[in-house]
């Protein structure tokens, strides 16, 4: 054999042998209260009675894999592979109501489960985008979610509040991302619980 074929068969073999040896790192990223903002402050006024069951978060297919979504075209996305929720979505924001709400303390009694008892409203939440945008070199974090309170009784809507948020991110940083989608879901459950306040009397009305 020629001494240059086996020159390049060897060089070929150490760049084979040099690109399986590289590790291959996933990141992976929460969804959760933001830290300047954990210790919310537990509402000072009357307990809303009753029970108050945080239901299972509904995600758009799109954005409900581990996968991070990356929207860079109207209608073309992409999923990153090394990039990933560490936690489900669903189970992720269902966690942080959750706490947000044991720690408001707006109802008397609030649990993602009740065994027992048909609790008296139920909050529901749907989630319609959640993603980063690429446009002309520029980032942003997109959320678009419902909250819904329902009357448990009569399965009737009482109070929702629906957001579609753009921010925009320093540069591209998945931890950024994930911490700017957290600050949007905080920002708008305290919307959303300045409107439940708003209404306080329907929930002393007799007609419940």
């Amino acid at each position: 054999m020629k001494p240059y074929i086996i020159t390049i068969i060897s060089f070929i073999l150490l760049l084979t042998s040099c690109i399986s040896e590289k590790k291959i790192i996933r990141k992976y990223y929460t969804l959760e209260i933001p830290e300047d903002t954990y210790n919310i402050a537990p509402d000072t006024l009357n307990l809303i009675p009753g029970k108050c069951e945080i239901g299972r978060v509904n995600i758009n297919p799109v954005y409900e894999k581990n996968q991070i979504v990356n929207r860079n075209k109207s209608h073309e996305i992409t999923y990153y592979m090394y990039h990933q929720w560490a936690v489900r979505p669903d189970e992720a924001i269902r966690e942080i109501l959750n706490e947000y709400m044991q720690n408001k303390r707006l109802f008397e009694n609030v649990s993602t489960r009740f065994s027992r008892s048909i609790p008296d409203y139920r909050f529901e939440t749907s989630v319609n985008g959640l993603e980063i945008v690429e446009i002309d070199k520029s980032f942003l974090a997109h959320v678009s979610l419902d909250f819904v309170l329902i009357l448990n009784t009569s399965d009737s809507i009482l109070i929702r509040h629906q957001a579609d948020r753009t921010e925009p991110l320093k540069k591209k940083d998945m931890n950024l991302f994930a911490l700017e989608v957290s600050n949007i879901l905080f920002e708008e459950l305290e919307i959303f619980t300045e409107l439940i306040r708003g209404k306080e009397e329907i929930f002393y009305s007799s007609e419940w």
